[in-house]
């Protein structure tokens, strides 16, 4: 192979690898923003769980309290 066809065949392979970088960089960062984008659905969630335990706490302790 002469000199010039391992060059070629280098940059192709430094080509190849960069495209693929850039490609994995770009799924990284799509996966980042559905990660943040479900954090707020998720912490709504957690919040009306937490707030319906609340209200079934006090419901309970205010029968609890009137003996029934």
């Amino acid at each position: 192979m002469s000199l010039e066809q391992r060059r070629n065949s280098s940059d192709s392979s430094d080509a190849y690898a960069r495209a693929v970088r850039r490609e994995e960089q770009q799924q990284e960062r799509e996966q980042q923003q559905r990660r943040q984008d479900d954090k707020p659905q998720n912490i709504a969630e957690l919040t009306e769980i937490d707030e319906a335990s609340d209200l079934f706490r006090q419901h309970s302790h205010q029968q609890s309290m009137e003996g029934g």
